[in-house]
């Protein structure tokens, strides 16, 4: 890590597993972020929005004369996106007091460039002015692929199986967060100096593992980071959407997995059918054997089925639980309990999560287009035709059913998440 210099970031630990971020600058007075734990920090920091900050560097990018083809560059035009690129910091100042921070120094460095008498000097002043407005975007991109490379599916791992699969997607990135680093300093309050944000980040991801009172989970629901707040398994938050919590929300979906992935559904569908098949049964045999048989007549199946619909309706609404719902069904005492929970096999992995753990600034902004063409081909035709795929089509392509249960069964549009409630 880097010694404590000017202007300078640098984390302070406290004796009760909080931490201080502390900001310098050249001439301004020391700033001290609230305590919190290095989790939370975490959390926090993956869950920024720069979706407004980003498209205002998209469209310098894009409109700004500077960056037409042309031959000649006046000095006027960097002057001019010069201007404009410097107003967009303020976007970050109260969302991202950290980015806004590292980007006053960065900016500095960039307008001091000295003019290499180039032809080139002003279009690459002017991308280099661009490029260091994107770190904080860079930031947190290399953040989220560490984290889902970590905390995605082990919810319920030790820190240690966490680091260890850390360590085998990105053995680097481990090698400066292992926690064994800073062994022999337990009991000692560390100020702990970095160069940039990121590398921040990676400090505390080393604080993280070095404690086990607060552990990084993934809500199935929305996809966003979460600290569970009890040691029993969790599988949502408790942000709110669309005026529902990701806990109750999350369960309904669920349940439009379908029968074949819901075992309180697929016992519904076993039951109607030894239903339907035991009505026939006593509807074919003769009189006089009628006797042997379970009594299921016409008339008493469609009263089961009449019933027995309502209740999977309250299910799939989730009014009633599993347990309420197989016992309303079970009328003839057929199943020996009703706490049946599905044990699900983890997902082989998808092309998506290879190519994050392939790439740690893996962007999916950048890595796929707005849309695809690509002529069908797969049947003989004279007439094969153009398919198009927009950018969330082939992203969801490659994510092949690793996805959040808004992103697979939601209906409604994202909406922005009340964030006072997340565990």
């Amino acid at each position: 890590m880097a010694d404590k210099k000017f202007p300078s970031l640098w984390i302070e630990t406290g004796d009760d597993g909080k931490i201080c971020v502390v900001m310098s600058g050249t001439y301004g007075p020391e700033t001290h972020l609230p305590f919190v734990t290095p989790a939370e920090d975490l959390v926090a920091a993956a869950e920024i929005d720069y979706t407004a900050y980003r498209r205002e560097i998209q469209r310098l990018y894009e409109g700004h004369p500077l960056f037409e083809p042309k031959l000649d560059i006046s000095v006027s035009e960097l002057e001019d996106l010069a201007a404009e690129a410097l107003l967009l910091p303020s976007m970050l100042h109260e969302i991202d007091p950290l980015g806004f921070f590292e980007l006053g120094n960065l900016l500095e460095q960039v307008l001091r460039m000295r003019d290499d008498s180039s032809a080139s000097f002003l279009l690459h002043a002017g991308r280099r002015l661009l490029q260091a407005l994107e770190v904080p975007i860079y930031t947190q991109i290399r953040l989220c692929n560490i984290m889902e490379m970590t905390f995605d599916g082990m919810e319920r791992a030790t820190q240690q199986e966490r680091f260890e699969k850390l360590r085998g997607v990105y053995p680097k990135i481990a090698e400066f967060c292992d926690p064994a680093r800073l062994d022999g300093y337990e009991n000692v309050i560390l100020p702990l100096p970095v160069d940039n944000v990121y590398q921040l980040r990676l400090v505390e991801l080393m604080l993280y593992f070095r404690q086990e009172e607060q552990r990084i989970a993934r809500c199935d629901c929305c996809w966003n980071y979460f600290i569970p707040k009890t040691k029993a398994r969790a599988l949502y938050c408790g942000r709110i959407f669309d005026g529902q919590s990701c806990k109750k929300r999350g369960a309904n979906l669920k349940r439009r997995k379908g029968p074949e992935q819901d075992d309180a559904l697929k016992l519904f569908k076993q039951l109607r059918d030894r239903m339907y098949a035991r009505m026939l049964r006593y509807q074919d045999a003769p009189e006089n054997h009628r006797d042997r048989l379970i009594p299921m007549t016409p008339i008493q199946y469609d009263e089961w089925e009449t019933n027995a619909r309502q209740a999977r309706r309250e299910y799939m609404a989730g009014k009633i639980k599993a347990e309420e719902f197989l016992r309303r069904i079970d009328t003839t005492h057929e199943l020996a309990r009703y706490d049946t929970v599905k044990q699900e096999l983890p997902p082989e992995e998808s092309f998506w999560q290879k190519r994050v753990a392939a790439d740690l600034d893996f962007d999916p902004e950048q890595k796929y287009p707005a849309s695809f063409m690509v002529l069908d081909l797969s049947k003989p035709t004279d007439n094969p035709q153009w398919q198009v795929f927009t950018k969330e089509e082939l992203i969801q392509k490659d994510q092949d059913g690793h996805q959040s249960l808004r992103e697979k069964y939601g209906k409604q549009p994202p909406a922005s998440p009340d964030k006072s409630e997340k565990g």
